[in-house]
């Protein structure tokens, strides 16, 4: 990756950046003159987009507060070997590092950056059985995400990110109440919100969604990728830099690192914007 980025290369990098703040910071340093992009698609869903549109157009009012719930099938309790390093600390792939930064990315495309944050996180199974081997895995990281957060919008979010959810009963549910009238959006899958559609409903009339790049499937959770892909040829043939970038991906990494220090030391993280 660095070669490439340090040869001005158009870049795309999975979310999360690095394994760690400090290789997300040196790979967003390394951006040279080409585009780097990533994977942070739940933002670039149709529905979102809408629905951002018509919270920053105020057909709904003032932002007042949301209620989100994120679940994702997996961080419970089996795994399989091959997934063995999602409990490891080192390896930065966690339920906070990838299930919660898509969720409360989602919230900020929706109600500006956040600004300040309450958090608690637990590990409900600590010592997940490996169902390929029957042994068990030492699990290092939280597998349960409760977030209290402020926004840019003055809006208040409260965020559960669940893992160990039935596949059967993932989803996903935003609900934004503003002085003048209220919107959801629903759906999810069991590989968390990023990863399937969303549909949006409001108390005011909207515009459908766009028609998205590639349809979802049962079979595939690429709708949201394949939006980014097109994200991407766009900036890349007008010169336009609307893609999430790896400035993006830092800012995103910053914000799971305050969650995670809010949680430790039980004392509100607030932000120098706040």
């Amino acid at each position: 990756m660095l070669a490439a980025l340090e040869a001005g290369k158009a870049v795309y990098c999975e979310a999360p950046l690095g394994s760690s703040p400090a290789e997300t910071r040196m790979l967003a340093a390394s951006t040279q003159t080409g585009h780097s992009v990533i994977g942070l698609q739940g933002r670039l869903n149709p529905s979102v987009r809408r629905a951002a549109q018509i919270i920053a157009e105020g057909r709904i009012g003032r932002p007042l507060n949301a209620r989100v719930v994120s679940t994702s099938s997996a961080f419970g309790a089996a795994s399989t070997s091959a997934y063995e390093y999602f409990e490891k600390e080192e390896s930065g792939a966690s339920l906070l590092t990838i299930a919660a930064g898509h969720t409360l990315d989602l919230v900020e495309a929706l109600l500006g950056e956040i600004t300040a944050v309450d958090a608690r996180t637990e590990t409900l199974w600590p010592h997940p059985q490996l169902l390929d081997t029957g042994g068990q895995a030492r699990r290092e990281v939280p597998d349960h995400v409760d977030v209290l957060a402020r926004t840019m919008t003055g809006a208040i979010v409260t965020a559960d990110v669940v893992g160990g959810v039935p596949p059967e009963d993932a989803d996903f549910r935003f609900e934004l109440r503003g002085t003048d009238g209220w919107l959801t959006l629903t759906g999810g899958t069991l590989y968390g919100v990023q990863g399937g559609d969303l549909s949006l409903a409001s108390s005011i009339s909207f515009a459908a969604p766009d028609k998205p790049a590639a349809p979802a499937t049962t079979a595939s959770p690429a709708l949201n990728v394949a939006e980014l892909y097109a994200c991407l040829v766009r900036d890349l043939q007008t010169g336009s830099r609307s893609a999430p970038d790896f400035a993006h991906a830092r800012h995103n990494t910053d914000l799971m690192a305050a969650v995670s220090q809010a949680a430790r030391s039980g004392r509100r993280w607030t932000s120098a914007n706040s």
